[in-house]
């Protein structure tokens, strides 16, 4: 196996590697029985492109490490999502969602083919961290508007109220 550079990168590429470089997350893949978290910032390898026999993947991770390989150039849609989640204490959790169009067996998100996720947004006592979710809001702002990327109206809310709030935490709870 080995690494390859190409001109001709998925077309969500860019979107990928802003999320995986969002601090304090995991690149998350769910299926039925089986969750699988890798912890992004402990990646010495974020996304590269792998050719062996023909066959062409896109690896996260080193390959001397902990990796995963995805068929990133099948994700047909992005979206930013926020809502409420049990390990955030009921508050929001924020997550950029990589689609594609087929069931992928993920029970939460039929269509949900990896997602990267924020690990810890708040304080122990719920406050938000500002540069955690300023990170994220700044992902948005540079893709929003960006074929085939959307967010929820959750996300939308979350974000109109973290402006509004001028970063207040209460306005950022479910």
């Amino acid at each position: 196996m080995k690494n390859t550079t190409s001109e001709e990168e998925p077309r969500f590429a860019s979107v990928l590697r802003a999320a995986l470089d969002l601090p304090d997350a995991s690149l998350v893949i769910y299926r039925r029985r089986t969750l699988v978290e890798l912890k992004t910032d402990r990646l010495s390898e974020k996304l590269s492109r792998w050719e062996e026999d023909g066959h062409v993947s896109w690896q996260i991770g080193a390959f001397e490490d902990h990796h995963v390989h995805l068929d990133v150039a099948a994700v047909t849609a992005v979206e930013l999502d926020a809502r409420s989640t049990s390990c955030q204490g009921g508050r929001l959790n924020y997550t950029v969602w990589f689609l594609v169009d087929e069931d992928v067996g993920n029970p939460f998100r039929p269509e949900g083919y990896f997602s990267v996720t924020l690990n810890a947004p708040y304080t122990a006592d719920g406050t938000p961290r500002s540069e955690i979710l300023d990170a994220m809001f700044a992902l948005h702002d540079r893709f929003v508007g960006s074929a085939g990327v959307r967010i929820t109206e959750r996300f939308a809310l979350a974000r109109a109220s973290w402006r509004e709030a001028g970063a207040s935490s209460q306005l950022l709870r479910a």
